[in-house]
C-alpha cells in the first residue's frame, strides 16, 4: 500500500462544471503578469483554457524551455520540412523556470513543472496548458497552479490517463489521473522510492514504458528503480527491481524504454542496455561507450535507433538497435550538438531529433534522421541560458 507523505502540500484546483465553450485560437502573451501564482487580469496575461485543446496530431509541435529570451520563457516550434517555425504567440513567458514538461498523447494538454530551487518561492508548482490551433498555449485553471509540488521529472502513460511526477526530495513519486476534458489532475497515490542501499538518491528522470507495463526512475548514484504498472487501472505494484551501480562513483542520469521493453540507462558507466521484458525486471545485456556525462536519451518510434546526448562533450551518440537489444554505432556518430547538450526529443513522425543546449546562437538544433539513422543538422534557433536551469523539451505525439 502506498504511504502518504503528510508534510507534502498538494492543492488540486477544479474547474467549474458545465458545458465547455469551444475555444477560439488564442495566443499566450504573458508579459506584464506580475504574480507568480496567478495572472492578474492584465491584457497581456495568458488566455484561459477550458481544456478543449484544438491542436492536431497532423501538425508537429515542440516546446523548448530555456529560450533565448530567458529561463522563464518556453519557445514553441512547428516542425515541418526540417525547419523551425515559431508557433502562434511564441515565445511564452511563464513567470517561472520549467524543470520538466510533457504533452498528453492526444496532444490536447502541455504540463510544466517548476523546481523551488529555480523559482525561489520555497515550493514548486505544476501548471497545465491547452494546446490550441497553431500550437498556441492557453493556461488552465485561470492561471493558478494545478499542484503545489517540487519535481524534477514528469511523464504521462501511453493511454493518457495518468501523469507521474518524480519528487525533488528523492523520496517519492506521485500518480495523478488526468481529466481528458479539462486537463485537471487528481491525486491517485504516492509511492516510496528506495534506490540502491547506502547510496545518496538524486532523482533525475522518470519514464513510463511505451508498453505501459512498468515505470522506471533514474536516481543518480542510487541507480534506478522499476515498478510494475497496470495502465487500465492505474495500479502501481511494489518495486520490480533495483539497478545497483557498480561503484559509488557510477550513476544513472537518464533512462528510456523502447517499444520492445528494452531499458536504456545512461550515466558515468556509459549506455547500459537491459532486457526488461519480464514485467519490468531488468537484466543487463551490455554496456556501450558514449561521450562524457550523458544526460538525455531518445528512441525513434520504431525502436530501431537510440540517441544519447553527451553533456560535457556537446555531442550526440547514435546507435542502431539490433536483435535482442544489441547496439551498433551509426555512421558519423558522435554528432556535433549544441554546447552542453542537456535535452533530446523526437517529433511524432520520427523524422527529426531536437536538441537543446547553451550555444549563444544555436542553443536549439533540429536534426534530420536519415534512412540509416544518421543525423544531419537541418535547422537551429535561439540561444540557451544559464547552465543552472535544466533543459526540457516536450513534443506532440
Amino acid at each position: 500500500m502506498a504511504r502518504l507523505n503528510r508534510n507534502r502540500i498538494i492543492r488540486l484546483q477544479g474547474l467549474p462544471v458545465g458545458v465547455l465553450v469551444l475555444l477560439s485560437t488564442m495566443t499566450l502573451m504573458l508579459s506584464g503578469c506580475g504574480s507568480f501564482f496567478k495572472c492578474e487580469g492584465k491584457a497581456s496575461c495568458p488566455a484561459t483554457g477550458t481544456g478543449t485543446g484544438t491542436g492536431t496530431s497532423t501538425v508537429h509541435y515542440a516546446y523548448v524551455a530555456n529560450s533565448a529570451t530567458g529561463p522563464t520563457y518556453v519557445n514553441g516550434y512547428t516542425l515541418a520540412s526540417g525547419s523551425l517555425t515559431a508557433t502562434t504567440g511564441a515565445p511564452y513567458l511563464l513567470g517561472y523556470s520549467p524543470s520538466a514538461m510533457a504533452v498528453t498523447p492526444a496532444n490536447t494538454f502541455l504540463y510544466t513543472a517548476s523546481d523551488s530551487d529555480l523559482t525561489g518561492t520555497g515550493l514548486g508548482n505544476i501548471y497545465g496548458y491547452s494546446i490550441e490551433t497553431g500550437g498556441a498555449l492557453s493556461i488552465l485553471a485561470s492561471g493558478s497552479p494545478l499542484l503545489n509540488e517540487s519535481v524534477t521529472s514528469i511523464d504521462i502513460s501511453p493511454d493518457g490517463q495518468w501523469l507521474f511526477t518524480l519528487d525533488k526530495d528523492g523520496l517519492t513519486f506521485e500518480e495523478y489521473s488526468i481529466n481528458s476534458s479539462t486537463g485537471i489532475l487528481t491525486l491517485a497515490s504516492i509511492y516510496n522510492i528506495t534506490g540502491a542501499l547506502g547510496q545518496p538518491v538524486t532523482p533525475v528522470s522518470l519514464k513510463v514504458a511505451p508498453s505501459g507495463d512498468f515505470i522506471v526512475v533514474a536516481l543518480g548514484t542510487a541507480g534506478a528503480e522499476t515498478f510494475s504498472f497496470i495502465t487500465s487501472t492505474g495500479a502501481v505494484g511494489p518495486t520490480a527491481s533495483t539497478i545497483t551501480p557498480a561503484t559509488a562513483a557510477t550513476g544513472i542520469n537518464a533512462v528510456a524504454v523502447d517499444g520492445n521493453n528494452y531499458l536504456y540507462c545512461a550515466g558515468t558507466a556509459g549506455l547500459q542496455v537491459f532486457s526488461a521484458t519480464t514485467v519490468g525486471v531488468p537484466t543487463l545485456l551490455k554496456t556501450y561507450t558514449t561521450g562524457k556525462s550523458p544526460r538525455s536519451i531518445v528512441i525513434n518510434s520504431a525502436s530501431t535507433y537510440v540517441y544519447v546526448g553527451n553533456y560535457t562533450d556537446s555531442t550526440i551518440s547514435g546507435y542502431a538497435i539490433g536483435t535482442s537489444g544489441a547496439l551498433t554505432a551509426l555512421t558519423g556518430s558522435p554528432y556535433t550538438a549544441p554546447t552542453l547538450v542537456n535535452a533530446l526529443a523526437r517529433d511524432s513522425t520520427s523524422a527529426y531529433v531536437m536538441a537543446s543546449g547553451f550555444n549563444s546562437t544555436s542553443g536549439i538544433q533540429l536534426f534530420s534522421i536519415g534512412s540509416t539513422g544518421a543525423l544531419t543538422s537541418s535547422a537551429s534557433a535561439g540561444s540557451g541560458t544559464a547552465t543552472s536551469i535544466p533543459g526540457a523539451i516536450a513534443t506532440t505525439h
